[in-house]
């Protein structure tokens, strides 16, 4: 997973300037080296290549300027102040007194630039934080100004939102608290406190984002760092939060290997220069961002800041122990309803959405109603047709005869309830509507819709994206309300509970899906509205066995509420109460 040069790094470009993705790319493997190599590790000849050539630059001066324009280079920092706040004269005894010097003038530079809204505030306080420590000059100003600005992102609960927008995603983990937990391991004052609190917090909710089989829960942007998804548990074991949690050191280790060997059998190294491969469960440059370079991936080595433990540290010796049973929680933080089985973790999604525009596929990545572990969610290939669309757990609109789709995305409001969760969304302005989402199981769950048009449009609802699908040779089943596919992959079911509607079966092509690039399909209801008001429902069902049968479920419908009658349960939803009282945060 780690080349030996720098030659592979023009597979691809990127939003920011070569000699960036060099130093991203020299960097971002020392999350694992460094703590490797002041635990005593012998070093691979790759290996010694990113020390070598950190030293290289930093005696020679060979460093880009630290600018406004070119603050990438701040993020890429987070590794340098972890070293020198953890490891201190180790890790500057690796250069001369004279590069020690202008190591640290260079990193005091930081201060001079303007800074994203976002997590990005960690870096400023980290370097400042680790450059007091080792006594050389720091800015106060900059590291209370960092701290004050971390907190602003902060919306109770021990949750942040990544900057001026509704997104809660891995950022939270592997970034603020991961961040977090390491200022707090090097500096003791009330922000540390705060940090440590809401950490233990938090991994209450972030536990239930991995599946038994070690899979993480396939949501929202930079999707590409993999098991970084993990470096927040890996945090709290080297700080030693651990201890105050209450997790066993065997269910964290749990955590972490069983996402370690999930990764291990996917094909996503390259075979010739030895780098991960931008993409998630193979190679696919369609689901990256533009700030994928091909070092880029390698901060998935922030987990391993685990190398750092010494030999006899209880995390070596533990067994794996699994986490206690669940079957259902609703996480007001980021807007989930998510569900568990042996099989798949399936999360209900009711708040996010992504509002910027330099986000690459954000509906895909964060405004879809489901996302599951093991079925993953497709991306979009094309502007026309339902095939090139990702309508998989969606309801998307065209305007009859164009054939072009547009979903979910603006969230005007939502709430999150135990039993269900409500948003309230539009498209094109015009087009309003009312999603209910009600979990039945991990593998089934309920979708009601109150649409209010002021013009005919076309509909399409998407279940589960079924990989391995191939209509030359895998089977399908439809029936007036009701398409399924089958394939070695499972089985994918949705089915009408109100409104007329034609179900049929939309084949995806290669490459779409997160998790797998053969082709699948995706199982489908459409209908063409009157301008108007209509309510249209459906059950989704998704599972890995092609034999295990759905729920039973019923819906009764009044002008004043749904009624959902399934095994052991009865919801009741209110359709009178306007959604702005129902929000609950």
């Amino acid at each position: 997973m780690v080349p030996g040069d720098l030659k592979y790094l023009d597979q691809s470009g990127a939003a920011y300037l070569p000699e960036i993705r060099e130093l991203e790319a020299i960097l971002r493997p020392l999350w694992a080296i460094l703590p490797a190599y002041f635990s005593g590790e012998p070093l691979t000849t790759s290996e010694q290549f990113y020390l070598n050539e950190l030293k290289r630059r930093v005696e020679t001066g060979d460093l880009p300027a630290i600018t406004t324009h070119n603050r990438q280079i701040a993020v890429e920092l987070g590794v340098i102040a972890y070293a020198l706040g953890t490891y201190r004269e180790r890790f500057l005894n690796l250069f001369s007194a004279k590069g020690q010097k202008q190591f640290a003038a260079w990193l005091n530079t930081i201060n001079d630039i303007e800074f994203p809204a976002g997590n990005w505030y960690f870096f400023l306080a980290l370097i400042n934080a680790a450059l007091r420590r080792n006594h050389f000059p720091y800015s106060k100003e900059k590291l209370t100004d960092a701290l004050d600005k971390i907190e602003t992102f902060y919306k109770g609960n021990n949750w942040y939102t990544d900057g001026s927008n509704e997104q809660s995603d891995y950022y939270i983990a592997f970034a603020f608290h991961f961040y977090g937990m390491i200022y707090a391991s090097f500096v003791d004052d009330d922000a540390a406190q705060l940090f440590r609190q809401r950490a233990l917090g938090f991994a209450h909710d972030f536990q239930y984002w991995f599946d038994d089989q070690g899979r993480s829960l396939p949501f929202g942007r930079s999707l590409t760092y993999r098991f970084a998804h993990v470096s927040f548990w890996s945090a709290m074991v080297t700080t030693g939060l651990y201890r105050d949690s209450d997790f066993s050191l065997g269910q964290i280790k749990g955590i972490i290997l069983r996402n370690f060997r999930f990764w291990q059998k996917q094909p996503i190294v390259v075979p010739a220069e030895h780098n991960l491969a931008i993409g998630y469960g193979y190679a696919q440059q369609v689901m990256a961002e533009d700030y994928n370079a091909p070092g880029s991936p390698m901060w998935a080595f922030k987990s391993l800041i685990l190398l750092g433990l010494p030999a006899d540290h209880a995390f070596w010796q533990v067994k794996e122990a699994s986490l206690e049973k669940w079957h259902h929680v609703a996480e007001t933080g980021p807007g989930f309803l998510i569900d568990h089985d042996d099989q798949q973790v399936t999360a209900l999604s009711a708040r996010q959405y992504a509002n910027s525009p330099q986000l690459y596929r954000g509906t895909e990545k964060y405004s879809k109603f489901a996302y599951s572990t093991y079925f993953g969610f497709n991306v979009s290939r094309g502007q026309s047709g339902l095939s090139q669309f990702a309508i998989d757990s969606t309801l998307a609109f065209s305007i009859p005869g164009h054939d072009q789709y547009a979903t979910r995305h603006v969230i005007d409001d939502a709430a999150v309830f135990s039993e269900y969760a409500v948003s309230k969304w539009r498209v094109w302005h015009d087009i309003q509507v009312v999603s209910y989402l009600i979990p039945v199981a991990a593998n089934c769950h309920v979708r009601l819709h109150e649409i209010d048009t002021p013009y005919a449009v076309m509909t399409a609802e998407g279940g589960f994206p079924l990989a391995n699908w191939n209509h030359k040779y895998n089977q399908s089943r439809i029936s007036e309300t009701v398409c399924v596919a089958y394939s070695d992959h499972g089985q994918s079911l949705i089915k009408s509970l109100a409104g007329t509607r034609q179900p049929l079966l939309v084949p995806q092509g290669p490459n779409t899906n997160l998790y797998s690039p053969e082709k699948n399909a995706i199982p489908v209801l459409t209908a063409t509205l009157t301008a108007g008001q209509h309510v249209l429902g459906c059950l989704v069902f998704g599972d890995p066995n092609t034999k295990k049968q759905i729920a039973e479920v019923s819906l009764t419908m009044s002008d004043k509420a749904f009624e959902l009658k399934m095994p052991g349960r009865l919801v009741t939803i209110s359709r009178a109460t306007p959604l702005k009282r129902r929000r609950k945060n």
